[in-house]
């Protein structure tokens, strides 16, 4: 199913979210990806309405910080025909409560860095927001969640 939805994304869609033009994933990436545990690691997805066939929307998803685990890592892809229609707003606030109730206070985040949409929506989500160049186009974010 995984696999299935990146045909659904542009190339400049999955390119923003891996960060590389990925279109397949070895064994262990499909395990990581996937294997959540409602806890440290944790995965939201929407699915195309009235479909009889199973099609995703979108996936947030959010892993805790081996070294900080107040910290997690987030990431949120929305198929280009659903961007631009509050999506990612909406799984951003759920991801969101998920997190606080597993005890994580902020969120980073490692994204293209003229991915204005991305750049908007961690803006919207709260008053303290860092991010510094990472090189080669990339920004690495860290942000605070509202209590």
């Amino acid at each position: 199913m995984l696999e299935d939805g990146l045909r659904h994304l542009s190339d400049e869609s999955v390119q923003r979210r891996f960060l590389t033009l990925k279109r397949s994933f070895s064994r262990s990436e499909l395990r990581y990806l996937t294997e959540v545990n409602g806890r440290d690691h944790v995965a939201l997805v929407a699915e195309y309405p009235g479909d009889a066939v199973r099609r995703l929307i979108a996936v947030a998803r959010f892993v805790r910080l081996a070294d900080d685990p107040t910290s997690a890592e987030a990431a949120i892809v929305v198929a280009d025909d659903w961007q631009r229609r509050g999506v990612a707003t909406q799984l951003a606030e759920l991801l969101s409560e998920e997190a606080r109730r597993n005890g994580i206070r902020r969120f980073t985040a490692t994204m293209a860095s003229d991915n204005v949409a991305a750049h908007r929506l961690m803006r919207r989500m709260t008053a303290r927001l860092e991010g510094h160049h990472a090189g080669h186009g990339v920004t690495e974010m860290v942000l605070e969640l509202a209590a």
